[in-house]
This record gives structure tokens, C-alpha cells and sequence, in this order.
């Protein structure tokens, strides 16, 4: 096993320990170590990490298996290591460069930079339909990785819902607006509405006790266009539901 410690600022360092058995599956270990101590710190510390796995779930498209290590306040970086909750013992300790070339640096250096980009934003995130319908897609992935199919059928329509849907007739709407949304051109704006469409009969048939055979390549693609819609969300800063149904409907 071996850990890559990612320095992001002076009170924010993350590890990612990584079984080498399990390289290929997204299968390694978060932690959020070293905080300011103030009387907020902690509280902070764990919106930090949950916004920064949630972005992994989002860029990977895969669940994170992680432990949480909790926030320790930590004098200097030398401590790191000391007083760990529930963390395994390691074999080997790296400390990885910020080498983008790096096999196991570059997907955790992409989440620092989109971190670094929203995070005077956390609290907003976190608590409005972005962070809502971000938690579900991140859930799907966990399911999807455990290959719980229903699940990850229900928490993407839950993640769609949260950003498009308010009013019936619910299934139009939403295939309405997250094809409008992420949409490129007419003809792929038919396209994906089509999809949202037989997802979201998918989804109705599953909750409702059916019976129902479920085709990978609609809920794949399904999640790929949840997963541009949270993505678009994020990066034109449209946090709530009602700012995100005024921009879809002017598409």
C-alpha cells in the first residue's frame, strides 16, 4: 500500500493510500488531516472532505472507498501520522511529487485543482440542489461500483430531479430541461431527452415493484448526462434549483 500526500495549503492536506490490488477499481482512502484550531475547525474539515470526494465521484465517475481519518489540529506538518483514527497500518509511505505524468498523482491533482476553484463556495454548494443532486451522483457511483443496478438507477434520477424538476409534468420537464441544458445542438438535444425519457420509465417501473431488466447502456449514458449537468452547474456557478431551471428553460 502505498500513501501520495497531497499538500493543498498549509491547514488542508489530503492522503490517498492505494491498495495495489485494487488498482483499476478506484479503490483507495481519503483523509483530511491537519486544521486550524478554532471552534469551527472540525466542522469545516469534514464539509472539506466531503466536497472534495464528491468532485472524485463527479471527474472519475467511480465510488471512493475511504476511512475517515478525522481532522486533527496539527502544529506541523511532521505530526502527520500521529494519532490516527481508524486508519490501517501502511507498508510503505510515498510522498508524491505534483506530476501531473505521475499514474497515481494526476487524477488526485485534477480534484485539487476543481477543489481549489469552488471551494470559497462550499457551504453554498453543500447545502443547496447542486450539493443535493452532487451526494446522489457520488451514492450511484458507490452502487454502480458495487453493482447494485437498482441503486444506481434510483440515485441518478434522484440527482437529475434535484436540479430540473419542480412541477408536473415532471418527466417532460426534466428531459426538457437537462437536455436543453447540456445540449450542443438540435439534433443532440432530441437525442438526449429521448434517453432521459426511457431512463426515467426505467426508474418509474423499478420503484414502483416491476420487474425490469435493466439495460447498461441507458443508465451509462444516462449518468453521463447527469454527470455534465452537475459539471455545467459547477463550473457556470448555478447552485440553486431555481437558477438552474431559469437557465435551462431560456435553452
Amino acid at each position: 500500500m502505498t500513501i501520495g500526500r497531497l499538500h493543498i495549503s498549509p491547514n488542508f492536506v489530503i492522503e490517498d493510500a492505494i491498495n495495489m490490488k485494487d488498482v483499476g477499481k478506484g479503490s483507495f482512502t481519503l483523509a483530511f488531516v491537519g486544521v486550524e484550531y478554532t471552534p469551527e475547525a472540525f466542522k469545516r474539515a469534514r464539509s472539506k472532505i466531503d466536497l472534495f470526494l464528491l468532485l472524485h465521484a463527479l471527474t472519475s465517475g467511480q465510488g471512493v472507498n475511504y476511512l475517515y481519518g478525522g481532522a486533527t489540529p496539527l502544529s506541523a506538518l511532521e505530526n502527520l501520522g500521529e494519532n490516527r483514527i481508524s486508519f490501517p497500518s501502511y507498508e510503505e509511505v510515498v510522498h508524491d511529487n505534483e506530476d501531473f505524468q505521475a499514474m497515481f498523482s494526476k487524477p488526485i491533482l485534477l480534484e485539487k485543482e476543481r477543489f481549489l476553484q469552488l471551494e470559497q463556495d462550499m457551504e453554498r454548494i453543500l447545502d443547496e440542489h447542486v450539493g443535493l443532486a452532487l451526494t446522489y451522483y457520488y451514492y450511484a457511483a458507490q452502487a454502480d461500483r458495487k453493482r447494485r443496478k437498482t441503486e444506481v438507477v434510483i440515485n441518478l434520477a434522484i440527482a437529475a430531479e434535484a436540479l430540473f424538476s419542480n412541477e408536473p409534468p415532471y418527466t417532460r420537464n426534466l428531459k426538457r430541461r437537462l437536455s436543453g441544458f447540456i445540449a450542443r445542438n438540435p439534433s443532440e438535444k432530441e437525442e438526449i431527452a429521448k434517453t432521459i425519457g426511457k431512463f426515467c420509465h426505467l426508474r418509474g417501473a423499478i420503484v414502483h415493484g416491476a420487474k425490469k431488466e435493466i439495460p447498461p447502456a441507458i443508465v451509462r449514458t444516462a449518468s453521463e448526462y447527469v454527470r455534465k449537468a452537475i459539471d455545467k452547474a459547477l463550473s457556470t456557478k448555478l447552485y440553486t434549483k431555481a437558477e438552474l431551471i431559469q437557465a435551462a428553460d431560456k435553452s
